[in-house]
C-alpha cells in the first residue's frame, strides 16, 4: 500500500470515528503513521478533526453502581467519576466503585475543570 493510498484509508477510518489505536492495529502501522496523516490532512486545508467516541451509557452506569465492566473506555471512566461527583462520593469511594485509583480521580477532577 502506497503512503498516499494509506491515508486515504485512514482518513475513511477517521470519519468512522475509529481512533488511532484502533487505525494503527487495523493496518499494521504505528499510532505514530495515523498522527501524521491526520496533521497531513489539516496542513492540505481539510478542518475535519477526530473526536472520541461517546461514552456508553450502561457500563457508566455499572461503574456509578460499583460493577465496573471490563474495557472501561477513558471517557466511560470520566463520565462515572462525574456522575458520582455530582452525587457527593469521596475520593476514595468513587476510585473503589469505578476500578481506578484515587489519583485518577484527581485527575478527572483537574480535566474537567480546565
Amino acid at each position: 500500500m502506497s503512503p498516499a493510498e494509506r491515508r486515504a484509508v485512514i482518513a475513511e477510518y477517521d470519519e468512522l470515528g475509529l481512533s488511532s489505536k484502533e487505525i494503527a492495529d487495523l493496518l499494521g502501522c504505528s499510532r505514530r503513521t495515523v498522527h501524521r496523516a491526520r496533521s497531513k490532512r489539516r496542513a492540505a486545508g481539510d478542518d475535519w478533526t477526530w473526536t472520541g467516541p461517546e461514552p456508553d451509557h450502561a457500563a457508566v452506569a455499572r461503574a456509578v453502581a460499583g460493577d465496573p465492566p471490563d474495557g472501561l473506555t477513558p471517557a466511560e471512566r470520566h463520565a462515572a467519576i462525574a456522575q458520582c461527583d455530582r452525587l457527593g462520593l469521596p475520593t476514595w469511594v468513587i476510585a473503589d466503585r469505578v476500578g481506578c485509583s484515587t489519583q485518577a480521580v484527581y485527575y478527572a477532577r483537574a480535566k474537567r475543570a480546565a
